[in-house]
């Protein structure tokens, strides 16, 4: 029974610690989860190569932040209901968490935050869990069989990514699902990110944040080679108990 307890996710708990960001990336596989923007990145040698879904802890129960490593590979794992740990669910078709756990992280109770896949298929792309990451059955598939024990796992919060396209920047804000962030605190982590680039349409970027709604607002031109490195979030949130 202890041997299926530790495969579960059960509530995170907080404390404070810093928010690792995408900087110093290593040689090889790394995963990136950006839990505002309910999205999973996979980077080999520094570059991203596939980018996946996800749902995300409730702001009550919320995915731990920082820096971790799959710690457990289960094929066909069993599930354990964490309202009622005496429900035990088999391996199998009526397996909640699907057939692929990829366990990260664990707090002080011992207690395992994975990714996993999902039965909800509604649930990918809300933030609605106990703290895992859900994904859709062919993607943590592909994802399983990609990295293994010992890949890093970056977990940011980022509500405010800059996209490049044909030196074109555009600003894509979302919604600040844990309450980490003022709206002055969204402007300066934009600001701080387009440091170097060319702002001509100002407005957009305060429209962009007051509706943070997910989409792409034209913000202006690239002023230099390279933008800033992409900031991790607000500091000090949603460590591990």
């Amino acid at each position: 029974m202890k041997k299926v307890l530790s495969l579960l996710i059960v509530f995170c708990l907080f404390s404070f610690q810093p928010v690792f960001s995408l900087r110093n990336l290593s040689n090889g596989y790394e995963v990136v989860l950006n839990v505002p923007a309910k999205k999973l990145s996979l980077y080999n040698f520094g570059e991203p190569i596939k980018e996946y879904p996800v749902g995300v802890g409730k702001s009550l129960t919320p995915t731990p932040l920082g820096r971790f490593k799959v710690v457990r590979r289960i094929q066909n794992p069993a599930w354990v209901n964490p309202y009622r740990q005496s429900k035990v669910v088999a391996a199998g078709d009526n397996n909640p968490i699907g057939r692929y756990w990829l366990g990260f992280a664990m707090n002080k109770k011992s207690q395992e935050y994975g990714i996993h896949a999902t039965t909800d298929l509604n649930s990918v792309g809300q933030a609605s869990t106990h703290g895992c990451v859900r994904m859709y059955p062919d993607d943590i598939k592909e994802l399983f069989n990609l990295v293994n024990v010992g890949t890093p796992v970056h977990v940011i919060y980022n509500p405010v990514e800059v996209k490049e396209f044909e030196h074109r920047l555009f600003l894509r804000v979302h919604p600040d699902i844990y309450g980490y962030m003022t709206d002055d605190e969204y402007v300066d982590f934009a600001k701080n990110q387009l440091s170097g680039a060319n702002l001509v349409q100002e407005q957009n970027l305060y429209k962009a944040i007051a509706s943070k709604d997910g989409k792409d607002y034209f913000i202006g031109w690239t002023g230099a080679e390279k933008l800033n490195e992409q900031e991790a979030g607000p500091v000090e949130k949603g460590g591990l108990n």
